[in-house]
């Protein structure tokens, strides 16, 4: 029946939306094609003292329960977000074409109940979930689910589809692209894992594995993505001066902010740092126009940022203590 898929595809949503290598460490089933890198330390934000302080882990669980569905979904997938997904790590190409790239979800899984599930959801609802054979590039083959999420969710447009694998028990992999989860799911020596972009592995190598959120990515082809086709010429022309681009939140008692962007000279870098400038300053005024005595934190905490060009890297930091926070929040 429709629930039963419904029953997999929320429990694999769950997982997504609540997302054991280092963050630097390149994982053996990204993409060679990469440009865009980004990294959800789930275990390090579910652990930290802010959410804990603030209720954020009962919240979360809270949101689960509301919904009966989900609930039964991860009793079937055998499936507790809060304590089995570890990481998410989330790769694109550099053109931002939506039908590329590759969701690397990183944990403990029952990959039994996982298929189990998966089975009778395509038995229940053949046109939802279908299942595939691939070879697995040593005379062996994985099973992959493609999952039409047209057919089982109110108001998705066209054909849109999932393709998941299970790389082993503590790795999923999920695109929409088949052929991006065949090449993902593929076996392949550590050793010899390459990305076309030899300066971005340098970056994603570089991440600090104790943020939270962490992103890197080569914007040369950002301009080229269509949905910056209607942004204005203004903006275009400030973003085609950034060749690279990395940011990091981490999580503590407070959080601290740390963006970079790399420039092709140290006079596109210092543009980009006045332009930085400008934002913040545009930002803290259409706040203060606004009235709203509760937004009030949000400026205090925009005059924390730190702005700043060296060469041909501009910088934005920012960091707030738990004390700090809390301060914010109850001059609000």
């Amino acid at each position: 029946m429709l629930r039963n898929y419904r029953l997999l595809t929320l429990g694999l949503a769950v997982a997504l939306l609540t997302s054991p290598a280092r963050a630097g460490e390149l994982s053996k089933y990204v993409p060679e094609d990469t440009e865009v890198y980004s990294v959800i330390n789930v275990r390090q934000i579910l652990g930290s003292a802010l959410l804990k302080n603030f209720g954020g882990v009962d919240t979360i669980k809270g949101f689960m329960q509301m919904s009966a569905e989900v609930t039964q979904a991860l009793k079937d997938l055998g499936l507790d977000p809060l304590k089995d997904v570890d990481k998410i790590v989330s790769t694109q190409p550099g053109s931002g074409e939506q039908d590329k790239g590759l969701a690397i979800i990183q944990g403990r899984f029952d990959l039994d109940k996982f298929r189990d599930t998966a089975t009778k959801a395509a038995k229940d609802n053949k046109d939802v979930v279908k299942i595939q054979k691939v070879k697995d590039g040593q005379g062996g083959e994985h099973t992959i689910y493609e999952v039409v999420l047209a057919e089982a969710l109110p108001g998705v447009p066209g054909n849109l589809a999932l393709f998941v694998g299970f790389a082993n028990k503590n790795t999923i992999l999920v695109g929409r692209s088949k052929d991006y989860l065949v090449t993902g799911l593929k076996v392949k020596d550590e050793s010899k894992v390459t990305l076309k972009n030899k300066t971005f592995r340098e970056m994603i190598e570089k991440l600090d594995d104790k943020q939270s959120i962490s992103m890197v990515m080569v914007t040369e082809g950002l301009l080229k993505n269509p949905q910056l086709d209607n942004v204005p010429q203004q903006v275009k022309d400030i973003v085609g001066k950034v060749q690279t681009a990395s940011f990091g939140l981490t999580v503590t008692d407070g959080f601290k902010l740390e963006i970079a962007v790399g420039a092709k000279n140290a006079e596109d870098a210092k543009t980009l740092k006045e332009a930085a400038e400008n934002g913040i300053d545009l930002a803290k005024v259409g706040i203060r126009v606004l009235q709203n005595p509760q937004l009030d934190p949000v400026v205090k905490f925009l005059g924390t940022f730190k702005i700043s060009a060296r060469d041909k890297i501009a910088s934005v930091k920012a960091e707030v203590t738990g004390e700090e926070l809390n301060k914010l929040i109850q001059g609000a």
